[in-house]
């Protein structure tokens, strides 16, 4: 049965954790009737979190929100591949509405104006296919200290001071926003039916977030190498189609990728970083 329109958020709020994505994959595959669409967990303590790939993401306690929510939208599997951008510019636009010039790095990053990483987004889809496990990840507050990395941002550096909001209200805010995302994304969807790529009407708010678009890219691959382009547009699922800058790798460049005519089509599965 569809979720119904933008329910009310869930969350279950935890001490401290070892990875919320972890928690909630667990529990919802264990008890799915009690993990309903929008239900979440969330710390401002998380241990041992993970990222795209297996990468660690680790801040100091209370510097940030770790949270990990059931989506069971109404779309075919097909189109789960989207969920990822989709979160992410709607976390974007919530981070701009309070003063946070905040835009999205494909395929799963939210980062300021500067380049830095606000937020870090990872889904993952249930064992029964039901729906998927979404994490979120995103900087509140690093303090005096400063960031941990110097790649990293906080949302307290964006706005005056006294102004940071409180974690529930935020998230909550990005839940909510994230809800009414997806119910569009999935209406536009049902209203024409097909092949979703980024010049399809439900993509269109994604496709104003992402910045990485019309920008010079190097994707650093599996195997250790590299090619450099441009990033033209999204393709089916969201895909990136870059514009290769040597031509001549455009059928050998990067395995498993896609020739588009004069642009090769990858999927997150086949790029290790992307770099601005």
């Amino acid at each position: 049965m569809a979720p119904s329109p933008n329910p009310a958020p869930l969350v279950t709020w935890l001490e401290h954790t070892g990875s919320t994505q972890d928690h909630v994959l667990a529990a919802a595959a264990e008890q799915p009737d009690r993990w309903p669409h929008l239900s979440a967990a969330a710390t401002l303590d998380q241990r041992t979190g993970h990222g795209r790939r297996g990468r660690g993401w680790t801040t100091p306690p209370g510097t940030a929100l770790a949270v990990s929510v059931v989506l069971r939208p109404d779309l075919d599997l097909e189109h789960y591949t989207w969920v990822t951008l989709v979160a992410a510019a709607a976390a974007s636009g919530e981070l701009q509405a309070r003063g946070v010039p905040a835009q999205v790095k494909w395929p799963n990053d939210v980062l300021a104006e500067d380049g830095r990483k606000l937020c870090g987004i990872l889904a993952s889809v249930l064992p029964d296919r039901s729906g998927l496990v979404l994490g979120l990840g995103l900087n509140l507050d690093f303090g005096a200290g400063g960031p941990p990395v110097e790649t990293a941002t906080s949302v307290a550096e964006w706005v005056p001071a006294g102004t940071l909001p409180a974690a529930p209200e935020l998230l909550n805010a990005v839940l909510t926003a994230l809800s009414a995302s997806l119910e569009a994304f999935g209406r536009a969807v049902r209203e024409r039916p097909g092949e979703v790529d980024g010049k399809h009407p439900a993509a269109a708010d994604v496709v104003r977030q992402v910045a990485t678009l019309g920008t010079k890219v190097t994707l650093h691959l599996p195997d250790g190498s590299t090619l450099a382009g441009t990033a033209r547009a999204l393709g089916s699922g969201g895909t990136l189609l870059v514009e290769p800058v040597d031509r001549g790798k455009m059928d050998t460049a990067v395995p498993g990728a896609t020739r588009r005519g004069e642009l090769l089509e990858v999927s997150a599965a086949d790029v290790v970083h992307l770099r601005r």
